[in-house]
């Protein structure tokens, strides 16, 4: 059997540290690569099991004071068909 591994890959994680600054309280100075990282990571997680790569930022931590999500685009993510 073979399934698809999705990653994030560097132009995901400048779409995700875009939409951080532009719509965190924090800013994008705030997140370390460490950080980025671990968002990505949920969007993986999404993908991997089978649904969109969206990331949220809670309305608490929203610039707005509502939840932002922000879908990662093709060209911010890798794919590897492997067998299991």
């Amino acid at each position: 059997m073979q399934v698809t591994n999705y990653t994030i890959n560097a132009i995901g994680l400048k779409e995700i540290h875009a939409f951080l600054a532009a719509n965190h309280k924090m800013g994008g100075e705030h997140f370390n690569q460490s950080m980025l990282n671990a968002w990505a990571s949920e969007a993986e997680d999404s993908l991997n099991n089978g649904n969109l790569p969206i990331i949220e930022i809670k309305s608490a931590d929203s610039v707005t004071g509502y939840p932002a999500t922000y879908q990662i685009t093709d060209a911010g993510i890798d794919s590897e068909v492997v067998g299991i």
